[in-house]
């Protein structure tokens, strides 16, 4: 059911001229909302979307690793290394295809919230928790968009045809992380959903901490991130099992994207080594290889075989059935202290290292007891770094924090610091044109 439907919404799917907005079957869109079961079925099809190629089937978790300092191309895949070297052309495939597949998991979010205002057989909660996580997901949707290339169209209804009403310019950044914290607070009042292959009013907090902090509002960030963690202060014991294969994800992870064999990515290909079947398009660098061998995350993050250093964070060859952990407790800890430290540093030096404790102490590592001996924001940026490697949350914090010029060697201009806007997005939409194309490019 959830594939027929993901076929279903895909021609309302697209964005945009340059994407796919025949039919995919003959059957009218409206069947989708006509019982219960049919809308559950297309609200799994907007999941559906965080699956795509260039989302979190692989290409977005690659690439936020791939143009930070966390790793290296090492394949044969040339649009890997136009990321890794941060030379990016606007007809790159990753940057179309990142752009083109978040506005289509977009679309579909848009048209369900949509039809969803005239279904009537709908409790007002079974209504309201659906509406919520669907701006849930929009709002995860817009913050990636926002994050890699600057203000975009902001699409809050859905594009239905190929028509000239249906092209939207540039919104500001404000304007669209505005509608962000708009769709996130809306979120966190309204989902029931507690479980966390789908969107939790934990998890929309979470990310609301995220959003926060990456729009300067420490004070904001730090009041959500514990929330949070007054609600799941607890880690998982081991650091492996949060990347097993088991069902049950562990109450350390908020939000993921669960995998299959018939829904599968391919990240495992792409980080381990052809000795090994995969592809080895991802490398860790020398910065992940060299991490303390007792830290008990080096296993996943850098091991070794023949020579090649790759990360098994992903290791599903066969099926491609790793979960990939969007939003988890231990991202709150490091918002909560990088939150700390931009309020106050001295002063909140012990709660800062409380929390970078916390994490360091799964890893088998000593307690950092002194910040006198050791910056706190180098302690904090390394420590998220190693515990967050080839999740793809790397190039995100470094930009966040403007340090990817300081510590990414191929970033040398403040431009880079955003990919370009879509070629075909600007030859498709009228109200974008190389004079609305990002600085530098």
């Amino acid at each position: 059911m959830r594939k027929i439907l993901v076929l279903l919404l895909m021609f309302v799917a697209a964005c945009e001229s340059n994407l796919d907005l025949r039919p995919k079957m003959q059957i009218s869109a409206d069947e989708a909302f006509s019982n219960k079961e049919n809308v559950y079925a297309a609200l799994l099809g907007c999941y559906d979307g965080l699956q795509l190629q260039h989302y979190y089937g692989r290409n977005l978790v690659i690439v936020g690793d791939i143009a930070s300092d966390n790793t290296v191309a090492d394949g044969t895949k040339v649009e890997y290394y136009a990321v890794d070297r941060n030379s990016l052309l606007a007809n790159n495939i990753l940057v179309e295809g990142i752009w083109a597949d978040i506005y289509l998991a977009l679309n579909r979010t848009n048209y369900m919230l949509y039809k969803l205002e005239d279904v009537s057989f709908l409790s007002e909660s079974e209504k309201k928790d659906y509406q919520g996580q669907l701006r849930f997901l929009r709002a995860l949707h817009y913050f990636n968009l926002v994050r890699l290339y600057g203000g975009v169209p902001l699409k809050l209804f859905p594009t239905l045809a190929d028509l000239p009403e249906y092209f939207l310019p540039r919104s500001s950044v404000g304007i669209v992380y505005n509608q962000i914290v708009a769709d996130l607070e809306f979120a966190r009042l309204n989902i029931s959903n507690t479980k966390p292959d789908k969107a939790t009013v934990l998890a929309a907090t979470a990310l609301l901490a995220s959003v926060e902090l990456t729009m300067g509002n420490a004070t904001h960030a730090r009041e959500n991130a514990n929330i949070v963690l007054q609600a799941r202060p607890s880690l998982e014991s081991s650091y492996k099992d949060l990347f097993s294969h088991g069902s049950d994800p562990g109450s350390e992870i908020l939000f993921y994207c669960p995998f299959s064999a018939s829904d599968k990515n391919r990240l495992a290909e792409y980080n381990f080594p052809k000795t090994l079947g995969g592809r080895h398009e991802n490398a860790p660098s020398g910065l992940l290889i060299n991490i303390d061998d007792n830290d008990k995350r080096k296993p996943l993050v850098a091991t070794s075989y023949s020579g090649k250093y790759y990360s098994t964070k992903y290791s599903d060859l066969a099926t491609g059935s790793d979960r990939v952990i969007v939003l988890r407790t231990a991202e709150m800890y490091f918002i909560r202290a990088e939150a700390n430290y931009q309020l106050d540093s001295l002063a909140n030096q012990p709660e800062i290292l409380s929390d970078i404790n916390t994490i360091r102490s799964r890893a088998g590592l000593q307690p950092i007891l002194s910040g006198t001996t050791v910056s706190l924001r180098k302690l904090i940026e390394r420590e998220k770094q190693i515990e967050f490697a080839f999740e793809g949350k790397r190039w995100f914090d470094l930009i966040r924090t403007k340090r990817a010029i300081d510590l990414v060697p191929t970033v040398t201009q403040p431009y880079q610091m955003l990919f370009p806007i879509p070629l075909s997005e600007i030859l498709s939409n009228p109200n974008i044109g190389v004079e609305d194309q990002n600085a530098g490019y």
